[in-house]
């Protein structure tokens, strides 16, 4: 029997930073059952893709470079949008070429950009927290002054883990409700005023 694909199911929230004391110290009401502080970390994320091609398939690449190591993902949407998705994430690099070569055929490594080009470039801190035992919240803050919430859960169930996360910030009106969201990338391209379909 074929084991299911793990799923990157998430929703991206607006959070305040006023909040941040009263998460840290679980002082909100109600108290979340659990919360452990994972501590904050900083990386650079880098994306690839010309004219859309990428994104309008619901393909991101980009690299990730955190303390000096470069990590190429590529994050294929399964379904959702920008606020509330799911993604299957690949990090297998044979994997990442023969899904991006059908789309750039000069796709290689061994080029500048990978032979495609770089839509976004942007450095990333981030603070994490695991509550209540399994949902992972990330707060992060951009060298460009945007900032998003995330809480995220890695699951074979698609729907079953995303009517855990819509449970679970129900629970906790004071962190989560009321507050618009908008993606890091999505938030640069249009503060950057760029046309990627170009």
């Amino acid at each position: 029997m074929t084991a299911k694909r793990l799923l990157e199911v998430e929703a991206k929230f607006g959070f305040r930073p006023s909040l941040i004391t009263r998460l840290r110290s679980n002082g909100g009401n109600p108290a979340f059952k659990r919360l452990e502080a994972l501590g904050m970390h900083k990386f650079t994320d880098t994306y690839y893709d010309r004219q859309d091609v990428l994104s309008k398939k619901g393909i991101w690449l980009r690299q990730r470079t955190d303390n000096n190591s470069a990590i190429l993902e590529a994050k294929v949407r399964v379904s959702g949008d920008f606020a509330r998705s799911t993604f299957h994430e690949i990090k297998d690099r044979k994997t990442i070429v023969d899904l991006i070569q059908p789309h750039f055929p000069q796709f290689s490594e061994e080029r500048e950009h990978f032979g495609i080009g770089v839509l976004a470039e942007f450095t990333t801190t981030r603070q994490n927290f695991r509550v209540d035992h399994k949902f992972a919240i990330m707060l992060d803050s951009t060298d460009f002054g945007h900032s998003v919430g995330e809480v995220e859960l890695m699951a074979e169930d698609e729907e079953k883990a995303h009517q855990e996360i819509d449970a679970f910030m129900s629970q906790y009106p004071w962190f989560f409700k009321g507050s618009t969201c908008e993606g890091k990338l999505a938030a640069y391209l249009r503060i950057r005023g760029i046309d990627t379909s170009k």
